[in-house]
């Protein structure tokens, strides 16, 4: 599809990081079923290709997607990436970012940093604040962002350690992986809600959401060893990320945390909660995913990690 091309399009645009496997897949398809064109986002050409040409074939007729190359683990590919598609000079009604690997060994990225730090956290701030511009051109109705954060941050209870992380970026020494995973997820939380606070200051009418779309059976499970059958399809997965992305019933809610389509406000407890089902753990969040705090803690080391500053 031709720069010219794009320009043309009439439908809402919906973007989607890792749109081309699982839940991100899942979420382009259920997307495009709701009338969107689709930019699916995979860390190369060829994947990305692969994934629309999958959609269009599964879509409905007439359906439109396109595909963008981006590497969350670079940052120069996520201002490439930004920079591409803010030159076609559109509007982004839908910005989905469902990228994300977990628990890996620790790996210090080119750019400097820890993986999981920059791939979960630092890429998508990053890409978002770039694509802020085309995000807030959306009106009737206006841009939505989606984070998909995760359940997991339930493994890290207490504020953000700013010193070890930078340790962490240095040497492996230490080095957690699932509690660097809880970090990230949530740093997703905190950061979503803090662009929900900002955008409102600034007097943007974008709304800023984050969510867990339950224990998923998807690859990054065999990533680090380990099957997962007891998890629900990606189909399923993919529901919350569909219905922020969407429905009317959130439109212009802001800076919430969403599990099972649902506004998750119960705190959790680990006395009270260790003993309760997975579905009842996960329709909680952890008192410190609230702090405004901390949203702006995490908003400051991540705009001094990538080079920005911290105004919108």
């Amino acid at each position: 599809m031709s720069t010219d091309e794009k320009k043309e399009i009439a439908a809402p645009i919906a973007l989607v990081t890792g749109g081309n496997a699982g839940i991100g897949f899942e979420t382009c398809k259920g997307l495009l079923k709701e009338g969107f064109h689709v930019v699916v986002c995979a860390r190369s050409q060829e994947k990305a290709d692969e994934a629309v040409a999958s959609l269009l074939q599964r879509g409905p007729q007439g359906s439109t997607a396109e595909s963008l190359v981006l590497d969350l683990a670079s940052l120069e590919s996520v201002r490439q990436a930004a920079g591409t598609f803010l030159r076609t000079k559109r509007t982004l009604n839908v910005c989905v970012l469902n990228a994300g690997v977990m628990a890996l060994p620790w790996h210090k990225t080119g750019d400097g940093f820890e993986q999981q730090w920059q791939v979960n956290v630092l890429g998508h701030f990053f890409f978002c604040r770039l694509l802020l511009p085309a995000i807030n051109a959306a009106e009737g109705p206006t841009g939505r962002i989606v984070h998909v954060a995760s359940g997991a941050h339930r493994l890290h209870l207490q504020e953000v350690d700013c010193e070890l992380l930078t340790r962490e970026h240095e040497s492996e020494d230490g080095y957690d992986q699932w509690l660097a995973y809880g970090r990230s997820k949530l740093a997703n939380i905190l950061l979503s809600n803090e662009f929900a606070r900002r955008l409102k200051v600034a007097g943007s009418l974008v709304t800023s959401n984050a969510l867990h779309p339950g224990n998923v059976n998807t690859a990054l499970w065999t990533k680090v060893g380990r099957n997962n059958e007891s998890g629900i399809p990606v189909e399923e997965g993919a529901l919350t990320s569909i219905y922020l992305a969407t429905s009317k019933e959130v439109q212009g809610q802001s800076g919430g945390y969403y599990f099972m389509c649902k506004r998750v406000t119960t705190i959790y407890n680990e006395e009270k909660h260790k003993d309760e089902d997975y579905i009842s753990q996960s329709a909680t969040r952890t008192e410190v995913s609230f702090s405004e705090k901390e949203g702006k803690a995490m908003w400051a080391v991540a705009s001094n990690d990538v080079g920005l500053g911290q105004d919108l």
